[in-house]
């Protein structure tokens, strides 16, 4: 009797097991690797996706690319349509398989999409449930389907270069996720990495065999560009919202250039509310190490190292000064002094959010920043000098 019941319970059992009839076959799918955002004819959006080509994704000599006979690893199709889901549609109509974005790991914008505002195509990208959190915002400089034409020496995919470009952390890097909270945020501010093409080599053999990158950021204010930063602005942003520890930087001692690394960077914002005197004190501590003097001096002197340490101090000061002035006249809190305020002075937050770009633009700032640098490197007089010539 006891094995009658287990044989029953057993049966009953697998008449609830449903099994995977609605299983999706890899082979049915086409996996997107990047997508741009441009403005089409007649304001029409337009969709171009990078999907990567099944049959060249092999090793040896087969994955090799165009410089060795394997061929493009992705292709790009785009269609164009009132909003983002009805050009998807019909560029649905162009694929075999059908679309997925599990493996969209980066999207990008035009620059002449941004300055008309990029907030409802974002909506669909987070709205979807398809799309990554983590996945790369950026802008494109020019059109940015062109950027995922791209045929890179090195890497797989245009976008697997643009990946590993962002995961070296040497500049700015801004996920869905962050790109969401910052426009949401109490500034509704952010920035975004400005992609460029860099000019093909004279050795390649098509215009397209090249790479992008990046260089600089666009400031996004509620969704729409409001200005760009450069190389030396963005630096002083990424300083003051502390997210770039540890990087290169090179300052002048006396006409000269003096490079340290690596440069690890604390910075601490305290604001400051006197009735209606807003301010906010920047304390930063930067340490780093000298990898190449082009000056004539000795930094195992301790008058050299600390004239040194002046310039490197002035450096930092003046980098994350002037970037702190640019955002003030463009209005746009990209340093999130907002969240620091709102932190600690909720009433009068409160009282001031309805025009915190007017109030950001009038906030004094105050720095007080302090440098050591640590090791002068393996000698001590400059390198290919005479001991005799060295200061």
């Amino acid at each position: 009797m006891r094995k009658i019941i287990i044989a029953l319970m057993i049966g009953s059992s697998m008449l609830t097991l449903t099994g995977c009839w609605d299983r999706t076959e890899l082979n049915d799918l086409a996996l997107i690797t990047a997508t741009a955002f441009d403005k089409g004819i007649h304001n029409k959006m337009q969709v171009t996706v990078q999907v990567i080509i099944p049959q060249n994704q092999g090793s040896g000599q087969q994955a090799t690319g165009s410089s060795g006979g394997g061929g493009p690893r992705a292709i790009t199709r785009s269609a164009e349509g009132i909003n983002i889901e009805d050009a998807l549609s019909k560029l649905q109509r162009k694929m075999p398989r059908r679309l997925f974005w599990g493996q969209c790991k980066i999207f990008i914008f035009s620059e002449e999409l941004a300055r008309t505002g990029i907030r409802e195509e974002f909506d669909f990208l987070v709205r979807h449930p398809e799309p990554r959190e983590r996945a790369y915002m950026m802008i494109s400089k020019g059109k940015a389907a062109e950027t995922l034409d791209l045929i890179p020496p090195i890497e797989r995919t245009s976008s697997e270069a643009l990946r590993e470009i962002s995961n070296l952390h040497d500049g700015l890097l801004v996920t869905m996720e962050q790109m969401s909270m910052e426009l949401k945020g109490d500034a509704e501010t952010t920035a975004l990495p400005l992609v460029y093409i860099l000019p093909p080599s004279k050795l390649a053999d098509k215009p397209t065999q090249t790479i992008p990158y990046m260089r600089g950021a666009a400031v996004l204010k509620k969704g729409k560009l409001s200005g760009k930063l450069t190389e030396k602005r963005l630096r002083g942003v990424l300083l003051v919202n502390n997210v770039i520890s540890d990087y290169s930087v090179t300052f002048d001692v006396g006409g000269k250039q003096v490079s340290l690394h690596p440069v690890k960077t604390k910075v601490r914002l305290t604001p400051h509310i006197e009735g209606n005197n807003w301010s906010m004190t920047i304390k930063v501590q930067s340490m780093g190490s000298i990898v190449q003097n082009n000056t004539s001096m000795d930094p195992m002197k301790p008058e050299v190292l600390e004239e040194m340490n002046r310039a490197f101090r002035e450096d930092i000061h003046r980098r994350i000064e002037t970037s702190v002035l640019y955002l003030q006249q463009l209005k746009a809190d990209a340093v999130h002094f907002s969240s620091v305020y709102h932190k600690k002075y909720p009433r009068e937050w409160e009282r001031a959010k309805g025009q915190w770009d007017e109030q950001f633009a009038k906030i004094k700032i105050t720095m007080d920043v302090k440098t050591d640098i640590k090791k002068p490197g393996l000698i001590n007089a400059p390198g290919g000098m005479p001991y005799e010539e060295g200061k």
